[in-house]
């Protein structure tokens, strides 16, 4: 029993130091944007976007070279991007007034929608495509 008990109170450490380091990250982030003159746009597709997948990447760059279990690296790419819809539901339900999908300019609605529709592609193919 004790060691379950510690296995989830080191996920539950990993999980507050992530989400602390995710708020100074894009408090940094939008400092970086401003001073820099790039803007928020650019810098969240390239300095958050990258930082943020570079767990993504090592799982499954690892699962594949080191465990030979390419399953766990789509599984991880698929949980990425249905874990990253789910929060913009989640915001989209808890924020009061307009929706958060509703604020963000054309081009994000229509990258999101593209990422919907190819997430639902490949789910489908590897409904039809089981061994």
């Amino acid at each position: 029993m004790l060691p379950v008990v510690t296995i989830w109170l080191q996920f539950l450490f990993c999980v507050a130091v992530i989400g602390f380091a995710g708020v100074k990250l894009s408090r940094y982030g939008d400092v970086i944007a401003e001073k820099t003159g790039m803007g928020g746009t650019w810098i969240g597709l390239v300095l958050m976007a990258s930082v943020t997948s570079l767990p993504e990447l090592i799982t499954g760059v690892s699962a594949v070279t080191l465990a030979d279990t390419p399953n766990i690296a789509v599984g991880n790419v698929l949980g990425a991007c249905v874990m990253n819809l789910l929060m913009i539901v989640v915001l989209d339900f808890l924020h009061r007034g307009d929706s958060v999908s509703t604020r963000a300019s054309h081009g994000h609605i229509l990258a999101a929608g593209f990422g919907v529709v190819l997430l639902a592609f490949v789910g489908f193919n590897i409904l039809i495509g089981g061994k």
